[in-house]
């Protein structure tokens, strides 16, 4: 079977939807629900594999990264900064962000992976 090439207005419309929908669920549901709910938009959106981890990375980078940020600007703490000095990232917090959005991309796109093999998309 062919790989169709994926349009960049559609593949960015993905990204803003799946980021609303995963804020969304993980309001109210845990963490790992972002990733699932990555798991059925890519299964119902047919998405092909490859695009789908990229989409799901990118996704999940950005709605833990911009999360982290947020969370410390509206609830001021020590805690990031003392995270910071604790875990090898030279006591940067942006470093922390960055590595929290990694975490976050990396369920989101192995998620958003699975649920395109699972709809047999290639």
């Amino acid at each position: 079977m062919a790989q169709r090439k994926m349009n960049t207005s559609f593949a960015l419309t993905v990204v803003l939807i799946m980021v609303i929908v995963g804020g969304l669920v993980q309001t109210y549901l845990p963490w790992y629900s972002m990733g699932i709910a990555f798991g059925i938009i890519s299964f119902f959106l047919a998405l092909p594999s490859k695009s789908a981890f990229l989409i799901g990375l990118a996704s999940g980078f950005v709605l833990w990264a911009l999360a982290a940020v947020w969370m410390d600007s509206q609830f001021p703490s020590t805690l990031p900064s003392r995270m910071a000095q604790i875990l090898p990232v030279g006591g940067s917090v942006v470093i922390l962000y960055l590595v929290t959005g990694v975490f976050g991309g990396l369920t989101g796109a192995l998620w958003s992976w699975a649920g395109s093999k699972l709809r047999g998309t290639h």
